[in-house]
């Protein structure tokens, strides 16, 4: 491994403005306006009035905290009623060349040659799904920095820089909870590969296991005072598992013309029906009321669920987005993107890199949220996240024409 400076030379300054002039470019035909789709604007004004992370007056944990967070100073400067534009749009500019900073870092703390730390920099900087996704108030921007941000603190090596790293999965955790697995897999990794004697394998996964617990535990305790239960990740799992897992869906989509996206009518129905039948139950309660529900149709349904388990992930690692939701030229573009891509990720996997600590973290962190996926409702743009962490592996590529780079 190396720990050179990056900034040493001009490769993070060029990758950093590349990446603020791609999503200057994403954000300009929305006219400033940034489409909140999930609610996180509600939530964070919310918490900017000082009533906490509340919806309707009643707290909640439907969504995770951090990103909420994140958007309540812009809230609390702005003019009452008014959506911060400018804030939000300085918040994801500064995101996303963060991220591009630190998957540069952590390709030379690895030990990558300027050139392929170069090219990892810039797959995030130009990535559609990222690019495209800075335009949202979503959680993918902020996501995708803490997995990179995870990536370049633990491929400094040494125990202090797993524990760092683990604090930022942790936040990873609180910003998209589906991170979770993947932080679960890197501390086993941690454990099992080299280097290091197995006592200091064990605990350098204890010190990145433990960084994790202590981020989440505040907001665990947080929902124990406030929804009577200790809940480490949201009270959304159990609704997105059975979105992605019911008989509708089964019939609509899995059984339905092929390339078929779950829209229009009957979705909202089965939405309509969702809500009728959790009416007046705790946020707690709902959420096991619908993972049972999941989990009774798999049981009862075990060939379908396993067809809808390759369905999703056949969605998750598509080179291209929806045919019914996005143009032929969208499609083409990402394809032309994506192939090229895909073909280093998977050449990148055959370096010794990632076979060892901290390389190891990347190919977790990406099992981690493919594995997730399978099982709960999916599109593309749910592989912002690991992003960074396939470019990373991506540039360790060797290409005939490239060896001994």
């Amino acid at each position: 491994m190396t720990r050179d400076n990056p900034w040493t030379s001009a490769v993070v300054p060029f990758v950093v403005a590349v990446a603020i002039l791609a999503r200057l470019a994403a954000m300009f035909p929305a006219s400033g306006r940034f489409d909140d789709p999930d609610n996180y604007l509600p939530l964070a004004a919310s918490l900017a009035a000082g009533e906490g992370l509340s919806h309707k007056g009643r707290p909640t944990a439907y969504r995770p905290p951090l990103y909420p967070l994140l958007l309540a100073p812009l809230l609390r400067v702005s003019p009452s009623g008014e959506t911060p534009t400018t804030g939000i749009a300085l918040l994801h500019l500064g995101l996303g060349a963060g991220t591009a900073w630190c998957v540069v870092l952590a390709a030379r703390r690895l030990g990558a040659s300027e050139f392929r730390g170069l090219a990892a920099g810039l797959i995030v900087a130009l990535d559609p799904v990222l690019v495209w996704q800075s335009r949202y108030v979503m959680t993918e921007t902020p996501a995708a920095f803490l997995t990179a941000a995870a990536l370049a603190t633990a491929a400094a090596g040494g125990f202090r820089s797993a524990g760092g790293a683990g604090l930022l999965l942790g936040l990873a955790g609180l910003c998209r909870p589906s991170a979770l697995p993947g932080a679960g897999l890197v501390a086993l990794a941690a454990a099992i590969v080299p280097p290091g004697d197995r006592n200091e394998r064990v605990k350098r996964a204890a010190v990145l296991g433990f960084a994790v617990v202590i981020v989440l535990s505040p907001w665990a305790v947080r929902n124990r005072i406030a929804l009577g239960e200790f809940v480490w990740t949201t009270t959304h799992g159990g609704y997105t598992l059975a979105l992605a897992n019911n008989e509708v869906y089964y019939r609509d989509v899995l059984d339905g013309p092929p390339g078929r996206v779950w829209t229009g009518r009957d979705q909202w129905a089965w939405w309509d029906s969702v809500n009728r039948r959790t009416a007046g139950m705790p946020e707690p309660v709902a959420d096991r009321f619908m993972r049972d529900e999941a989990i009774d149709l798999a049981r009862r349904q075990p060939v379908a669920f396993a067809r809808a388990c390759l369905s999703r992930l056949e969605t998750f690692w598509s080179p291209t987005p929806a045919a019914g939701v996005y143009s032929t030229r969208v499609r083409a573009v990402t394809l032309a993107w994506t192939l090229p891509l895909f073909t280093a990720f998977a050449i990148g996997l055959a370096s010794p890199t990632f076979r060892r600590w901290p390389g190891i973290v990347a190919p977790c962190l990406i099992l981690g949220l493919t594995i997730v996926h399978a099982f709960y409702w999916t599109d593309l743009r749910m592989r912002a996240p690991i992003v960074p962490a396939i470019a990373l592996v991506a540039a360790f590529a060797s290409f005939p024409w490239r060896r001994g780079s």
